[in-house]
């Protein structure tokens, strides 16, 4: 569908102008014949290339997902009218709101104050605990999806998130949709959506809304994946009583996260009083125990950490992070028996070894084939998922079969050459022969992104056989 200025959509609302683009489509500002009201009209995009049935099960997705999304009702989520079909494209019709983005907002003043930063998360938090109880994640939150007007914050493009996962399982080389520097290092993986994951989005927004620029950068996508998921955010230099907040929202492990109902304490009291709930203690010694102050009251918070991590690349560890109150520290207790000072896996049975490398491998596997924006592996159709799984699980099992102990440099030519001549075998023989017509294996076919996923898998699967006990054969 190419719309235009004019065009009457559904028979009732029509084009006036265009007022915003994107990746997943383009908003105009629209008028309700019927209702004499204005409205946003959302021309949500059509991949190129699609059969019949393909656009029929987008078209059922979007409709899907708007709906979910018209049940929200609340001042802080973008209230949906109406979804239409037009020209076989699906629109969207929502209420116009007339404000600036967040993002818009960013680039044109900078770094935003603390207490106002405070007050636009707790809004944001308040209309995503409705979504979560309702069952809905956000998955791509970020400054350019929040509206700013008068006193009112707005969430947009809830019922748009999920289809970027269709867009880009139907295209099959389709590109990611959303901006990385605002997903969760686990959407990134490919790992289901939860609550958690719509908080880390959360954190990196305020993070960029206060420092006046993302919490982390790189020079293409990758680099921009890869910082997210292994690299820990730029330390803050503006952020003063949300640092404490934003660091734990920002934590890689979601378990590790605060709940929205902390969160929102913390925003509320930042917001109120521009001073922290939380604050940053000293890592603890090594005999360090829970202090004999007062204990802390119900409900207090108080995230995991570890208590003698070493340095990486000669960089401290990561300051922990604990509710305000005199002489209250936090140290996990080690489990009943376990060793002290030994050194982690330092005695892995041959089995064990095999059976880590298995799970590496089918890890990396379908970290690559989720990840990287021309392979589909975590949205193949539900049909040749078994098929995907078997795939996979044997490639990932004669991976993590020991190999000789021959120097590093000839094993990772061996690795790559190797799973290079297994990928060919099985595409070209093995499933053509067992499954005697079309299925699935989730990743690209152009030989180019073929050979790069290999590379990085061989070399994956080469660094365990290197780094893991037990891996190489006498």
């Amino acid at each position: 569908m190419e719309a235009v200025s004019g065009a009457l959509i559904g028979g009732r609302y029509q084009l006036v102008e265009l007022i915003g683009q994107g990746g997943m489509g383009r908003v105009w500002r629209g008028r309700d014949k019927a209702l004499e009201r204005d409205v946003a009209v959302k021309e949500v995009l059509l991949p190129q290339g699609l059969t019949s049935g393909e656009r029929d099960h987008f078209l059922q997705r979007v409709a899907r997902e708007a709906r979910a999304a018209a049940r929200l009702n609340h001042p802080g989520i973008i209230t949906v009218h109406d979804v239409v079909e037009h020209e076989g494209a699906p629109v969207i019709v929502m209420e116009l709101v007339t404000g600036t983005s967040l993002g818009a907002l960013i680039a044109q003043d900078g770094a935003l104050p603390v207490q106002r930063v405070a007050e636009i998360g707790a809004a944001m938090l308040k209309a995503l605990q409705l979504a979560h109880a309702a069952g809905i994640i956000h998955r791509d939150l970020k400054p350019d999806n929040v509206l700013l007007m008068g006193d009112r914050v707005i969430i947009t493009d809830f019922g748009i998130a999920h289809m970027a996962d269709a867009t880009t399982a139907l295209t099959r080389t389709g590109a990611v949709i959303g901006t990385p520097a605002y997903m969760s290092p686990e959407q990134l993986e490919g790992k289901p959506p939860a609550p958690a994951g719509d908080l880390w989005s959360l954190g990196a927004t305020l993070y960029s809304a206060v420092e006046g620029a993302p919490a982390f950068h790189g020079d293409t996508f990758s680099a921009l994946v890869i910082a997210v998921v292994t690299k820990e955010p730029r330390p803050p230099v503006r952020a003063g009583a949300l640092q404490p907040l934003l660091a734990a929202l920002m934590t890689k492990d979601p378990a590790r996260r605060p709940t929205a109902e902390q969160a929102l304490s913390a925003l509320d009291e930042v917001a109120r009083t521009g001073a922290a709930v939380l604050a940053p203690i000293p890592t603890p010694t090594p005999t360090a125990v829970v202090s004999s102050a007062a204990p802390a009251p119900a409900g207090a918070w108080l995230p995991p950490q570890p208590s003698h991590a070493p340095s990486v690349g000669g960089r401290p560890p990561a300051q922990s992070l604990r509710p305000a109150g005199p002489g209250l520290h936090f140290q996990p207790t080690a489990a009943a028996g376990a060793p002290t000072g030994a050194r982690a896996g330092s005695a892995v049975s041959p089995f064990g070894a095999v059976v880590l490398r298995f799970i590496g491998c089918m890890a990396l596997l379908w970290a690559i084939g989720s990840v990287l924006p021309w392979n589909y592996l975590d949205t193949v159709p539900s049909e040749f998922l078994p098929t995907v799984l078997a795939i996979t699980g044997a490639f990932s099992l004669i991976n993590a079969v020991p190999r000789p102990r021959w120097h590093p440099a000839v094993a990772w030519l061996v690795f790559v050459l190797f799973d290079l001549a297994l990928y060919f075998a099985v595409k070209q023989v093995v499933v053509p022969a067992l499954f005697h017509g079309e299925t699935e294996t989730g990743l690209s076919e152009v030989p180019s992104e073929m050979v790069i996923n290999l590379l990085l898998y061989g070399t994956g699967a080469w660094l365990l056989w290197w780094k893991i006990p037990g891996s190489r054969s006498t």
